[in-house]
């Protein structure tokens, strides 16, 4: 990110003349050694400072994404983002359904979720990040790259680029609801050295329970698993659960009152943060 430096014009027309050598001084070292804004713009995290008691959320544009006009993101900041500028953060990375884009989370109240964890201490400052993954994951027709592949290979490193984060798998984790559940445990399944935890809320299951729990059991990682008793994914969800242990796997499986619908997501919010909180404290410490 550039800084903008204003200097107020002199007074006294003598003064103007070395002020503006000075300038040009300045301009000719940022050329010299780099320090040109095109230049710090891709190698140094974004120097944005959250004030106050709640977080920040911003709007990021990747142009030329191999995922085509869709794999833009929406991110949250915690309180005190950026004060430190040596100070990194864990990073949550959550899908929305089908249907839906990077405002699903937003719209279910997750910034007042993360506000009121991080005031009560139950939740971890973290980095939340909400990918666009277009009605259906699958892009607009010109995507070169599936979106798990997009996720893994080009929106990870760019995060990682943008924002003070713990730019390892012991800073990651992967959640998401319906399809971007099934989404989030498939990349963490495929990708061992990517992430540290995933959770799936309601989650599509697509193939045998038994196929998609082998890949994460060999991830080694915590797996959080929820659905409403309404919902109709209520039976193929336990049997990803049950599949899960049966292997091995660390799975906490909580189902709750309720069917597939946003209500449903929005009550269990906190439950969410602090799994996913908790499971990067566990892996960093």
């Amino acid at each position: 990110m550039a800084i903008l430096v204003v200097v107020a014009p002199s007074r006294r027309r003598e003064r103007s003349w070395p002020l503006r050598a000075a300038a040009a001084v300045a301009v000719l070292l940022a050329v010299v050694t780099g320090c040109g804004r095109a230049q710090s713009r891709e190698h140094e995290p974004d120097r944005l400072v959250v004030g106050g008691t709640r977080g920040a959320v911003e709007h990021v544009t990747e142009n030329g994404s191999s995922f085509g006009t869709f794999g833009d993101y929406s991110v949250y900041l915690p309180p005190g983002y950026g004060r430190d500028p040596d100070r990194r953060y864990p990073v949550v990375y959550l899908l929305h359904g089908g249907s839906d884009s990077d405002s699903l989370f937003l719209d279910l109240g997750i910034r007042q979720a993360m506000d009121d964890g991080v005031a009560s201490g139950e939740v971890e400052p973290m980095i939340l990040v909400f990918p666009d993954g277009g009605p259906k994951f699958a892009g607009d027709g010109n995507a070169s790259r599936s979106f798990d592949d997009y996720f893994a290979a080009e929106l990870v490193p760019a995060v990682d680029r943008r924002w003070h984060t713990v730019a390892d798998r012991t800073g990651r984790a992967i959640g998401g609801v319906s399809l971007g559940g099934r989404h989030a445990l498939q990349i963490a399944g495929r990708q061992h050295s990517l992430v540290a935890a995933a959770g799936g809320h309601s989650t599509t299951v697509t193939r045998s329970p038994e196929q998609m729990a082998a890949p994460l059991v060999a991830a080694r990682i915590p797996v959080y698993l929820d659905v409403g008793t309404s919902d109709g994914l209520l039976p193929i969800d336990q049997a990803l659960a049950d599949a899960l242990r049966r292997q091995g796997a660390d799975v906490c499986w909580n189902p709750a009152e309720g069917g597939h619908t946003k209500s449903y997501w929005a009550a269990h919010l906190p439950d969410y943060l602090r799994f996913y909180s908790d499971a990067l404290a566990a892996d960093d410490g």
